[in-house]
């Protein structure tokens, strides 16, 4: 029978309701003909099921039990156990070919093969059913740079650079922020995540980022290993990455169709726009980013921003109460035998007690900070001149200390006892030069130098140096090297100026008023004769 399962249940729902009602009542009312009415009564009445019964049935069963199956549909033939195929299709040099074949042999009133492909597929197909994931507010943003880049052009007809474009999508509300960076570098990268927990005046419960080297440094199949420095900055803002499957743009598909909302809604109307810097891009892009926020959605009421603003905003945790300064990660450094530790050509102590052992150092553009196994164990300003040193008595060992302490009280004693211009270059360099470490040092070479050349001599290079303010090592040790002080400091002599064009002679003046000089060219000669 070729009436629809949805008509056949309202013939009988009318059937059972009135039995009086004709045919051609019904017939009128679901629309078919009186004499297809008349045969459905029959099969129900021989049926010989009430209406309570026959409602609960479902459309096979009905047919079943009615009888009113629609014959002129061709039957299908018998197909394979589809679960079977798909799991012999995993193994090595597997076709559909053979397993058709190998399968028709003991079904051989089976479909054919190309039913048999086709069936295969559909089945394939009904194993990858796509989870929509719900988003909660604050739980999650997506982060990612764009594939597309933007030329910024030389001012000065250099070669052109291009920027990447950073995108940042909420999970939730959607979203969305964008910003623009020279390159995708850790230090960029980390940029790009502050000034977007900074935008959104909060920080969601994860982030789930793109596999780039500033994000993951190496990915195992049980194991992650995020950039170290990338992990200590979301540790700051209290949240953590969860970054999506290599080659799995669904686990990000909220950035991955930002990022393409981005280009085309964004990036794709500046095509033909020149750029000189990247602030001039960034105003550009922020821009079109918040028109973007405020579009209505199509499918869904309010915008971006709306569901941003109502909803979202409240559900993220709140920012830290300090900025985020930017910082690297030096692991496992040794410490040297005089308790200091090498970095980037500066020596920076710790205390005694850990020589030899290995230690992290979290350096900041301000402060460098030594921990081991965890613990905070010395703070120093970071150094940025190579050869410098950095050096905290409370690190020293005890012996050292009072070493040291003795020392700067005997070398005032000793210079006072070699004269007064010893002392003053003595205690220039132990009280008055802002790296006192290299002022000890000074101090004790030129101790040394004096026992070279005795006391006596280093008092006569301190009185020659001092008024010419030499006082650094380096040419104290060249003073006693080329007797500097020893040579006589006499004016140009006469020969050496004679014949000189800007130099008047005797003849210029005259010798007397009678060989023609006058009276005051006389006097004038008298004045240099007595001078």
């Amino acid at each position: 029978m070729r009436i629809p399962i949805h008509k056949q249940r309202e013939i009988a729902r009318l059937h059972f309701h009135d039995s009086g009602l004709s045919s051609r009542s019904i017939a009128k009312s679901v629309q078919l003909s009186a004499n297809t009415v008349a045969d459905l009564r029959k099969f129900i009445e021989g049926a010989d099921h009430c209406w309570q019964e026959l409602q609960s049935l479902d459309d096979d069963q009905w047919e079943q039990v009615l009888g009113t199956k629609n014959r002129s549909i061709a039957q299908r033939k018998v197909s394979p156990d589809w679960a079977w195929v798909h799991a012999e299709m995993q193994g090595p040099d597997a076709t559909l070919q053979q397993l058709w074949q190998a399968w028709r042999g003991s079904q051989p009133d089976g479909i054919g093969y190309t039913q048999f492909t086709e069936g295969y597929r559909a089945y394939t197909k009904s194993l990858h059913i796509i989870l929509r994931r719900p988003h909660a507010p604050g739980y999650a943003a997506y982060l990612d740079f764009a594939g597309r880049r933007v030329e910024i052009s030389d001012p000065n007809g250099g070669p052109s650079t291009f920027a990447h474009v950073f995108v940042g999508v909420l999970g939730y509300s959607n979203y969305t922020f964008i910003e623009a960076v020279p390159t995708q570098d850790i230090k960029s990268w980390i940029q790009c995540n502050v000034n977007f927990f900074n935008e959104i005046g909060g920080v969601p419960r994860w982030v789930v980022p793109d596999n780039l080297k500033s994000a993951v440094i190496r990915r195992q199949k049980d194991h992650i290993s995020l950039n170290s420095v990338y992990k200590a900055c979301l540790a700051f803002f209290g949240t953590a990455a969860n970054p999506a499957g290599p080659y799995r743009p669904t686990h990000k598909a909220k950035v991955e169709v930002g990022v393409q909302i981005v280009q085309r809604w964004i990036l794709f109307p500046l095509r033909h726009r020149k750029f000189f810097s990247i602030e001039e891009l960034q105003i550009e892009l922020k821009a079109g980013c918040r028109a973007l926020n405020a579009h209505a959605f199509k499918k869904m009421p309010g915008s971006r921003m709306d569901r941003f603003i109502g909803v979202e905003k409240a559900a993220l945790s709140p920012l830290p109460d300090k900025a985020y300064e930017y910082s690297e990660w030096l692991y496992q450094i040794q410490v040297n035998n005089d308790h200091h530790i090498d970095l980037q050509g500066c020596s920076y102590s710790v205390p005694h007690q850990y020589v030899g052992d290995r230690v992290d150092v979290k350096l900041t553009s301000t402060i460098v900070e030594v921990n081991r196994k965890s613990r905070l164990i010395a703070v120093h300003e970071r150094l940025f001149e190579r050869g410098s040193r950095s050096t905290k008595d409370e690190h020293r060992p005890l012996n050292h200390r009072h070493v040291l302490d003795g020392e700067p009280a005997k070398l005032l004693q000793w210079a006072a006892s070699v004269g007064p211009n010893a002392a003053k270059m003595i205690e220039y360099h132990l009280r008055e030069r802002e790296d006192l470490t290299n002022g000890l040092k000074a101090a004790q070479a030129m101790r040394n130098l004096a026992r070279t050349h005795t006391d006596l001599r280093f008092e006569e290079v301190c009185a020659y140096a001092l008024p010419r303010n030499i006082t650094a090592i380096k040419s104290i040790r060249s003073i006693f090297g080329t007797s500097a002080d020893l040579r006589p400091q006499s004016p140009p002599s006469a020969a050496s100026l004679a014949g000189h064009d800007h130099v008047r002679g005797p003849t210029y003046y005259g010798n007397s008023a009678a060989d023609g000089g006058s009276a005051a060219e006389g006097d004038h000669e008298t004045i240099q004769q007595e001078q």
